[in-house]
């Protein structure tokens, strides 16, 4: 698989605003479908959706109405006890314009367990060929290793980054790849905060503004990317680091703009270099709760 095939677009951005270094707010309908256009023409194949995305979920659908491509789409959802997947499964489609979805995740992994009437749903959703895979968002390398042992889950999305490494991540990992798990990844870029000027970062966050400084400095000396035509040296090794892991299938980013999702594909490189690897994972973030996005604001 190459680098651009493991590439997966997510849409949050495209349905509302997001992200602490967005500046740019939620794109415009005709901004949207541009960007999905362009990337399906690039190869990227594979969009990340769920309902909370705003009406993320209905520009993809506007997209497939008036296109002859097609994305694969992993989506999410929110379980309670009266959730009917069954039902609910069929009008997502439609609203999407698909026959069925890659991957049907639990939006928190805390759901497998609270709602263990959903597991016979998805799987007569798999039998009836409406879903390929079910999946589950988690945040701590307890959630991997738990997921990994659960045979109702075929892919695990986790949080990996030039901060959440390797070092912190390697072990649970490795665990879900030995027991056959697909590994997606997200927060490639920990939503544009390791881009954001440093007197910028919110104070709740100092404790990383040390990493990003020593992450800023590997960029200044590294000549990883030296045939890129832009300079967004961080943002190319940010997203190579998870690209070029070989225990990682899919790698999730998203875009507010057109320009933005350019400049990320001409960031895509067929090789990582192994001292920048080595540097990356010397790294070891003592409060790692910092490093998920659900805390910035409690």
């Amino acid at each position: 698989m190459t680098p651009i095939e493991k590439l997966v677009l997510g849409t949050v951005q495209l349905g509302m605003q997001y992200g602490i270094n967005n500046s740019t707010g939620q794109p415009s309908n005709d901004e949207a479908l541009k960007i999905l256009q362009y990337a399906h023409s690039r190869g990227i194949y594979t969009l990340d959706t769920a309902d909370a995305y705003g009406n993320a979920i209905e520009r993809i659908g506007e997209f497939h109405a008036t296109s002859s491509e097609k994305f694969r789409i992993i989506t999410k959802f929110h379980a309670e006890a009266t959730t009917n997947l069954l039902e609910k499964t069929p009008q997502t489609l439609t609203k999407l314009h698909v026959s069925s979805l890659y991957c049907y995740q639990f939006h928190r992994f805390s759901d497998v367990a609270s709602f263990p009437h959903l597991h016979a749903q998805l799987l007569k959703l798999k039998e009836q060929g409406f879903i390929n895979r079910v999946g589950v968002s988690v945040y701590t390398n307890d959630e991997i290793l738990a997921a990994s042992r659960s045979s109702l889950i075929d892919v695990i999305q986790l949080p990996f980054n030039l901060l959440d490494n390797m070092r912190l991540r390697g072990d649970a990992i490795r665990f879900a790849k030995e027991e056959g798990k697909e590994v997606h990844t997200r927060s490639v870029f920990l939503q544009g905060l390791f881009f954001k000027p440093v007197e910028e970062i919110p104070q709740k966050l100092a404790p990383l503004i040390p990493h990003i400084q020593r992450l800023r400095r590997l960029q200044e000396k590294s000549t990883f990317a030296e045939n890129i035509l832009n300079s967004t040296t961080l943002q190319s090794i940010a997203l190579n680091y998870a690209l070029h892991n070989p225990y990682i299938d899919a790698v999730l980013f998203g875009v507010e703009t057109l320009s933005q999702l350019s400049e990320i594909l001409v960031s895509v490189e067929t090789y990582f270099d192994e001292a920048v690897l080595q540097e990356i994972e010397s790294i070891m973030v003592e409060e790692p709760s910092l490093l998920n996005p659900v805390n910035w604001n409690s």
